[in-house]
């Protein structure tokens, strides 16, 4: 029975009584107790049918309900649970009150919606095809069959067993009972808001608050929040950006007056007119030539799934959906022929190769896993606190704010001038220095600044007693096993790993961005990076996940997860996104940015992200350790922009 019914999703009713593996199922309907056969549903672990079958009869009466329309049974539903994921039960038990397991991003777009059909014009007319509104979040959604693809994001997480998703799948005769069905449940996730009358700060409040506020998992998994608003008026978009659309927008503008004015035989371009209806007709053109903005902001919890496959996820509600699945296509083709290159072999030799390979995997694992173990080992006996818990002790003594979130978000650089750089200083030490290599330099350096700032400006009477900066500090590189994007055939998941490597902290005039050569700090940091990447140190992690999710109490795992992060400062993800502009329903994502959520133990977060040819930087940190994140951004750009002079010196030699 339950095999048979389609999967539309829609909302639970009632609370479903299962028998595991097929069997007689009892539920409550209108007083009488109605038994009815329950299968079991593939892929899941129970399932059960609500209301009764279309024959069944009131207790006690002979009234045929199928034939009444005021008894006719509601339509058909089936809880399934499937089991989580090891590494969603983990991000389940080891978050905190404090550190929230949820990622957290925004998407801005602008320009004008697709033209709509006839049916539909009315609909679309100014001001609503210049913003994007729940309904066409609903209408992408339904579109892109996002239910098919990634059914997750309508499952809830199971409020008894905390180990489970639940979906509920309707039975619905028509296809418009089914589109409804899923419009009533995304309209729990979507919603819309006020947009942003501050520039920046009511943005950034909302993202602290929704990092910071529980998302409760068993009534929904994610939710995003659209606001519309003038380009360039909350933030998402950055000024300097918001210029240079209007400025496109007004020269778009005057070419098109000019061709009109050309084709009404012309040649200048006409001012306002005085005929009847002419002046409104150009108010109203000036109105409808205002830029405007539309602000997504997504949340999700990590329980269903890692930050990175959700922004791959989301893609898929994007026009080029189908060009960016072919890409992944191909590039997978690309790498299954890379060992096939050459004559062909013999059956023999083959072998042989495919022997030979299996070896070096295997020990590359054992050798691997052994190393990366050791070396954890040796950052947690060597690294016994945190550079910033004399910083949290201080603020403690003077009874500063010690709870919230410091956020902020900015444009770094060009992709390819970031490349250039790196690439101009590999060579002249003789190494493959890579993007990631050269902001987290550039991380290091400012939580190396931010630890001296505090040293300096927060105990200034006792600052030569008192030393926060450090030689080395640990930093946290989490690792997407898929490289960041979703498989075809394949749904949302936390596919993600971690691993910890020590890079130099306070080096030589740090305090003053001085003599030291910002190429020292770079090569040792690919250095680390390096050994830590080739090693199978984020597989151990992934699994362990698993493996403490599975079988350690909740207070056990907690505390394995505090320690794991060998008291280190920072955490810096590197989330790759697509070279070009995409659209949603024609209207451009003008700028996207993601925030961490705060592992425990670990005052910042730093997410390196790229999109349409620019580097973006976004930090998320405790407020006491860094109380202004604009200026710790700042820092960053500082030690960007020195080894940007440096590279310049190393290409006129």
């Amino acid at each position: 029975m339950a095999a048979s019914i389609p999967s539309i999703l829609g909302r639970k009713v009632l609370p479903a009584v299962a028998v595991a593996g097929g069997g007689t199922a009892a539920f409550l309907y209108d007083g009488g107790l109605v038994f009815h056969r329950v299968e079991e549903a593939k892929g899941s672990s129970s399932a059960a049918c609500e209301g009764p079958p279309p024959a069944a009869t009131a207790t006690g009466m002979g009234i045929d309900r199928a034939s009444n329309p005021f008894l006719a049974p509601k339509l058909r539903e089936v809880n399934l649970r499937k089991r989580m994921t090891s590494v969603g039960r983990f991000s389940l038990k080891s978050e905190t009150e404090d550190n929230r397991s949820i990622p957290t991003f925004f998407l801005a777009l602008s320009g004008e919606k697709k033209k709509a059909d006839s049916d539909d014009a009315a609909m679309h007319k100014f001001p609503l095809r210049k913003v994007f509104t729940v309904d066409d979040f609903e209408d992408a959604w339904l579109a892109s069959d996002m239910p098919g693809r990634h059914p997750r994001f309508h499952s809830t997480v199971c409020p008894v067993t905390q180990e489970h998703f639940e979906e509920t799948h309707v039975h619905a005769e028509e296809e418009d009972e089914a589109t409804l069905q899923i419009k009533a449940e995304l309209d729990r996730h979507a919603s819309e808001t006020m947009h942003f009358s501050v520039y920046r700060e009511d943005l950034r409040n909302r993202l602290e608050h929704m990092l910071m506020s529980p998302l409760e998992v068993s009534d929904k998994l994610w939710e995003v929040k659209i606001s519309n608003g003038l380009l360039g008026s909350s933030g998402a978009i950055s000024r300097a950006k918001a210029e240079a659309l209007r400025e496109a927008q007004r020269e778009a503008s005057l070419r098109r007056l000019a061709a009109d004015a050309r084709a009404g035989g012309s040649g200048r371009i006409l001012s306002r007119r005085t005929t009847r209806g002419g002046l409104w007709k150009d108010a109203k053109h000036e109105a409808e030539s205002v830029p405007m903005e539309s602000v997504l902001l997504f949340r999700s919890h990590h329980a269903l799934a890692d930050g990175a496959s959700i922004m791959a996820a989301i893609s898929d509600l994007c026009d080029e959906a189908e060009e960016i699945r072919a890409n992944i296509e191909m590039e997978l083709k690309k790498w299954k022929r890379g060992g096939k290159k050459g004559p062909k072999k013999n059956f023999i030799r083959r072998m042989l190769s495919r022997l030979r390979r299996l070896m070096k995997l295997c020990l590359w694992l054992t050798l691997g896993t052994m190393r990366a173990l050791m070396y954890q080992g040796y950052l947690q006996l060597t690294t016994r606190t945190n550079p910033f818990d004399a910083v949290r002790e201080d603020v403690e003594k003077k009874g500063l704010v010690m709870s919230g979130r410091s956020i902020s978000w900015c444009d770094a650089a060009p992709v390819a001038e970031a490349k250039r750089i790196a690439s101009i200083i590999g060579k002249a030490k003789g190494a493959s220095i890579t993007i990631n290599d050269l902001f987290v330099s550039c991380v290091t350096a400012a939580v190396t600044r931010q630890l001296i700032e505090h040293e300096e400006f927060m105990a200034p009477m006792e600052s030569h007693s008192r030393k926060f900066a450090v030689p080395h500090i640990n930093v946290v590189v989490p690792v997407h096993m898929r490289g960041g994007v979703i498989l075809p055939d394949e749904s949302v998941g936390n596919n993600i790993g971690a691993f910890v490597t020590r890079c130099p902290g306070e080096m030589k005039h740090d305090a003053v961005g001085g003599a030291v050569c910002p190429t020292e700090r770079l090569h040792k940091v690919h250095q680390s990076l390096l050994g830590a990447k080739r090693s199978p140190a984020p597989l151990v992690s992934h699994y362990m996940a698993k493996f403490c999710s599975s079988y350690l109490p909740e207070e056990w795992t907690k505390a394995i997860f505090a320690r794991s992060n060998c008291n280190a400062s920072v955490v810096v993800s590197n989330n790759r996104g697509y070279d070009k502009k995409l659209h949603i329903n024609g209207m451009t994502v003008e700028s996207a940015a993601g925030f961490l959520p705060l592992p425990p133990g670990i005052p910042i977060g730093v997410v390196v992200g790229s999109y349409a040819g620019t580097m973006s930087l976004s930090v998320t940190a405790e407020k006491w350790a860094v109380p202004d994140a604009d200026k710790f951004l700042r820092f960053v750009l500082d030690e960007y922009q020195r080894l940007r002079d440096e590279a310049s010196k190393i290409e006129r030699t």
